[in-house]
């Protein structure tokens, strides 16, 4: 039930028991001035309930009852506002409204939580847009037939005020759920963008964005003011799209600007299939839950298997995502993926991003073989 429901009904069974027309919650106003009316409850119409509430000296009306905080401090009261002289309350009606009062107390209490903790997660998605407590690593993307860095997915890493990690899943929720998650992405967007000189030559950057940012023109402006022609976007699955048509008409015009779409997280979902269908991806980046364990797992295989064909058909590059361990890598170089990203290949590192030297894993892993690099097909012509 909402607050205001709450207290609605709680104001309803005041003024039957004050036995009054009107039952008013009032909160303390500024110093010198009239308590401000809250709430209401009346039997009476709006006109007449405003006009009876107009001419009561509300801070010296009777009957009345405090609201107290949970510290014991004023946070209101409650009023029953007759229409002629009120007959004092009897013990039980006085020990009844006081329940009320502590019920509405702790209604009130609980509300004014709720919106500090909302200020004070605006306050803390602000100081994140504007940089404080944000920063961004890189991990490279390698091509498993060369073991060349072609690429590398930018991600953002969030410190607490206490100093510790934050998850980037629940920073974005949260600041979706706050109205500011499309302004997050952006400044995350800038910051990964600014990375862009520190990769190796020809290396595209991989950026995370939502279909609803993607669909923002704001955001827009911030991709294609960089290097579009390196830059592929990984639509991310935060919420159904209710508007595929929308959504494909907005990234054409990211396309057509030299931008390459990608769909991230490939099988783990409906939506993510849905993506790939409707979106026609550049890249499609098959989920960490089928590459973890494929080397043991039949099922797995099968559907990694399913995507690298379905992703060939389409004309798709295929990237894995979370490769650990030398068994999975095996594995889909024999099913024919061509790209790949995980802690095997190279951890998110605080760019510079380091190029591979003749002692790292993916060297030792990848020997070359004279075949092309794989990055992404190549951007749409202009039009």
């Amino acid at each position: 039930m909402a607050d205001d429901d709450a207290v609605a009904q709680l104001l309803d069974l005041a003024r039957d028991i004050f036995g009054t027309p009107v039952a008013a919650l009032t909160r303390t106003g500024p110093p010198g001035q009239r308590p401000l009316v809250e709430q209401a409850s009346s039997t009476l119409d709006p006109r007449a309930t405003a006009r009876l509430l107009e001419r009561e000296d509300l801070l010296r009306a009777a009957p009345a009852v405090d609201v107290l905080r949970p510290d014991g401090t004023p946070g209101g009261r409650l009023l029953g506002v007759p229409a002629a002289d009120a007959e004092p309350l009897g013990s039980r009606q006085v020990e009844a409204l006081n329940v009320v009062a502590a019920l509405v107390a702790g209604v009130l209490h609980h509300r004014d939580r709720r919106r500090d903790e909302h200020r004070g997660r605006l306050a803390s998605l602000d100081a994140l847009v504007e940089g404080r407590g944000r920063s961004t690593v890189l991990q490279p993307i390698v091509d498993l037939r060369t073991g060349d860095v072609v690429g590398a997915e930018a991600l953002s890493r969030f410190t607490g005020e206490d100093g510790y990690p934050r998850g980037p899943e629940q920073v974005f929720a949260d600041a979706r759920s706050a109205g500011a998650g499309v302004r997050l992405e952006r400044a995350a967007l800038a910051s990964a963008l600014a990375l862009l000189p520190v990769l190796p030559a020809g290396a595209y950057l991989s950026v995370n964005a939502s279909a609803e940012a993607l669909m923002d023109s704001v955001t827009h402006e911030v991709l294609l003011a960089s290097r579009p022609e390196r830059i592929v976007v990984e639509v991310t699955e935060h919420d159904p799209v209710a508007d595929y048509a929308a959504l494909a008409e907005s990234t054409a015009v990211l396309r057509a600007g030299g931008l390459r779409l990608a769909v991230d997280d490939a099988g783990s979902g409906f939506a993510s299939l849905q993506h790939v269908l409707h979106l026609s991806p550049d890249v499609v980046k098959l989920d960490i839950a089928f590459v973890r364990g494929i080397d043991a797992d039949p099922a797995r295989r099968a559907v990694a298997r399913a995507l690298v064909g379905f992703a060939s058909e389409v004309g798709s590059t295929m990237v894995a995502e979370g490769v650990e361990r030398p068994g999975e890598l095996a594995v889909l170089r024999e099913l024919g993926v061509h790209c790949a990203q995980g802690y095997l290949l190279g951890r998110p590192v605080v760019p510079p991003l380091r190029l591979v030297r003749p002692d790292d894993t993916t060297t030792l892993l990848l020997p070359a073989q004279p075949r092309d690099p794989c990055p992404p097909p190549p951007p749409p012509p202009l039009r």
